[in-house]
């Protein structure tokens, strides 16, 4: 695999990443708002032990159109942040580094495929979109072959 990019790429990745991290959580704020109230308004029914009526309340505080927007722009910069990861170059590059990122890439198709294939047997109506599929393709390369280099074969 060949690398194209200097060292300090990997940092530019990872900041990349760190963001899409932020945009997810962003995009999806309206659930973690929605389950926050759910979840105390079950807390006072069982302190008090009454019957408190479900209201269907919405709290929509980013709308759809938004979500949409962010979620794909957070999906973007996680592809972008972990592809300048892996095109990166070490600090010392040779022959050792390059069979540990053919290695990883190896697993990381064979076991995103495998739990891929496991959960749409499981579940036969599961429809899973590519897109994330490939994030985490990506991100099982990085965990991959970091463990690699830092842990098995103790590359420093």
């Amino acid at each position: 695999m060949k690398t194209y990019l200097p060292y300090y790429f990997r940092r530019i990745g990872i900041a990349f990443v760190f963001v899409a991290i932020i945009l997810s959580t962003i995009a999806n704020f309206n659930e973690v708002v929605k389950g926050f109230h759910e979840g105390s308004t079950r807390a006072l029914r069982q302190r008090d032990r009454t019957y408190v009526e479900e209201n269907s309340v919405n709290y929509h505080i980013i709308s759809a159109e938004l979500k949409k927007t962010l979620t794909w722009v957070s999906l973007s910069f996680s592809f972008a942040g972990f592809l300048l990861y892996m095109f990166s170059k070490e600090k010392i590059e040779d022959e050792f580094i390059e069979r540990i990122r053919y290695m990883s890439l190896a697993k990381s198709l064979l076991i995103t495929w495998v739990i891929t294939s496991a959960l749409l047997i499981i579940h036969g109506g599961l429809e899973l979109e590519g897109f994330y599929i490939l994030q985490f393709q990506l991100f099982l390369y990085v965990v991959i072959y970091n463990y690699y280099k830092k842990w098995k074969f103790m590359v420093a």
